[in-house]
């Protein structure tokens, strides 16, 4: 803190930064942030001096907490709250390996890199909400790949109907296995379609302790970017009322939805008598064709299954109509079944397999769509009227 010339302590901070480490903060905490209001307090990012070398980043919309510790060159300690928009759009355009930044009068705040300067509006940094740390954290390490891969599996089907509160994240549970191993499960359903995905596997700071949360879909959704960094594993801790994802010196603190998850394996049959196994991205080609001349208000298209073809058509009043058929080595019941197709490809979007396997019961059930090289993976997908 500075003095002014009436004897009023002033807000000061000065530091260097790295620009590649400060870019990569201020990256994930773009989707954290309010990006539309810029009046809004949660629009800004809070820059904070923790010691004489370290500084934290923070933003937060309530639901999700960024917060990142980063190295400084600190000529003088202090705190900052500047536009998060702003700052990332000025960090990322320039070039130079360092960023200088230091607070101006009226919590403006001026970045330099090399000859290029800029002038950014703050706001008076004791107006940032005070974000509370959970407590109790009981941490586990998983594989950076496989929490990626869950979240892939099941992100796209979360519910977006905020009458549905369960429904409004994904389900993360963790269980005890066999050999010290835990088995983790992940599902998400919008009631239309459902994603489960399951592996077991040994955890680092595992002892064989049973875990669940509801995650907010806001915080998949940015867990997204924590994940694009390159470390080994993801430290996943768990508090009541929150869950914190956190890697190297970067942790997102997510809000758990606080209701009990719909029993999704009373929807999943447990048998099917009509298997049919194709490959993936064939079908996936036939169906954006024939997908070209649906209505853009129901998205349905139609699925003939007969002895030895799979044929798909869509038909409407203002565009035509289209019809494309397949082989397949199938001898089942001759079935007719509507569906909505954005939901087809975003399964086949989600899997890497080169072959998937349809199993239905009739016409009116739902359809389970598995891939025999990830036999974690299973999908549902309810039929549509046609």
């Amino acid at each position: 803190m500075v003095v002014n010339q009436g004897g009023e302590l002033m807000a000061s901070l000065e530091l260097v930064l790295d620009r590649n480490a400060f870019l990569s903060a201020l990256f994930k905490a773009q989707g954290v942030v309010d990006r539309k209001s810029t009046g809004n307090v949660l629009s800004n990012l809070l820059l904070e001096t923790i010691s004489d070398e370290r500084v934290t980043l923070t933003g937060t919309d309530f639901d999700v907490i960024l917060r990142a510790e980063l190295s400084a060159n600190i000529k003088t300690s202090g705190t900052a709250c500047i536009n998060g928009k702003s700052l990332f759009d000025v960090v990322k355009n320039v070039s130079e390996p360092e960023i200088h930044f230091k607070l101006l009068e009226n919590h403006w705040v001026e970045i330099t890199a090399g000859r290029s300067r800029f002038k950014l509006a703050g706001i008076n940094a004791s107006d940032y909400p005070e974000i509370a740390k959970p407590g109790s954290l009981s941490w586990v390490s998983i594989p950076r790949p496989m929490l990626k891969d869950f979240i892939d599996k099941t992100a796209f089907s979360v519910s977006n109907d905020e009458t549905r509160m369960n429904l409004n994240g994904v389900f993360l549970r963790i269980q005890p296995a066999e050999n010290n191993q835990a088995r983790i499960t992940m599902v998400s359903t919008d009631g239309h379609r459902l994603s489960k995905v399951e592996s077991e596997v040994e955890l680092g700071g595992y002892e064989q302790q049973s875990f669940s949360a509801i995650v907010h879909k806001k915080g998949v959704q940015e867990l997204k970017r924590l994940l694009d960094d390159e470390a080994e594993e993801i430290g996943v801790g768990f508090a009541p009322g929150h869950i914190v994802f956190s890697t190297g010196s970067t942790a997102f603190t997510v809000r758990q939805i606080e209701d009990s998850y719909p029993d999704y394996e009373r929807v999943i049959p447990t048998s099917a008598p009509n298997k049919v196994k194709i490959g993936r991205q064939q079908l996936a080609e036939v169906i954006k064709r024939i997908a070209i001349l649906t209505s853009n208000k129901t998205y349905i298209i139609k699925m003939e299954l007969e002895a030895g073809k799979i044929a798909f058509s869509s038909s409407t009043p203002d565009y035509g109509e289209g019809r494309d058929e397949i082989d397949v080595d199938y001898q089942g019941d001759k079935m007719t079944i509507g569906y909505n197709y954005s939901y087809l490809l975003d399964v086949f979007q989600s899997l890497r397999g080169d072959d998937i396997v349809l199993e239905l019961n009739d016409e009116y059930g739902p359809t389970v769509i598995t891939s025999p090289s990830e036999p974690g993976a299973l999908f549902v997908v309810m039929p549509m009227r046609i």
